[in-house]
């Protein structure tokens, strides 16, 4: 009866731990010789958003995100769907897609043009269950650059300049980083 109890004791003591360490969230994540802080660890969407030191949601120049998918299952067929997703909801973005490494690039902007925003992103299976997307963004503000033109033009040189950059950096780290 005693070995019983040990066991049941054991067991109870593993479930509750698996459970906890499924909601841990990796609170920093070193990236491009910068640090991102967690921004919202209590996500409920499991979306979670990093941001440099003195950024934030409202007010930021660079993005981390890590998201989990926890329906999808081809890495390949997710980031075709996010390319077309990003071209129906921005008219004029431009959208580069390498399906075989399921990695997109694009650059979009709100209908106000207050800024340009690149973006890259990958997807790789989650290690427990679906895909995690791990995503890079950098902002290029109109206000900031001298109106529309300039920052259009700045984030369009950035996109030429580091897009190879990003998308392999994404691609190398998006295996450290998982949602649990």
């Amino acid at each position: 009866m005693n070995k019983f109890i040990k066991l049941l004791l054991v067991l109870i003591n593993v479930v509750t731990l698996s459970q906890c360490m499924a909601f841990a969230q990796i609170d920093k994540i070193k990236f491009d010789k910068e640090t991102y802080l967690l921004s919202n660890p209590e996500s409920k969407t499991k979306n979670y958003n990093y941001y440099l030191k003195d950024e934030n949601i409202d007010n930021w120049h660079t993005k981390l995100s890590l998201t989990n998918f926890p329906d999808l299952s081809n890495p390949t067929d997710a980031a075709a769907q996010y390319a077309h997703e990003i071209q129906e909801q921005t008219k004029g973005a431009s959208v580069l897609l390498y399906p075989d490494a399921a990695i997109v690039g694009f650059l979009t902007y709100p209908d106000t043009k207050e800024y340009y925003e690149y973006n890259t992103a990958v997807y790789k299976p989650s290690k427990t269950g679906g895909l995690d997307r791990f995503s890079f963004a950098r902002r290029f503000y109109s206000s900031e650059l001298g109106g529309q033109q300039e920052a259009r033009k700045k984030a369009i040189n950035f996109a030429e300049k580091n897009n190879k950059k990003y998308m392999e950096m994404l691609n190398k780290e998006a295996s450290k980083y998982t949602i649990e």
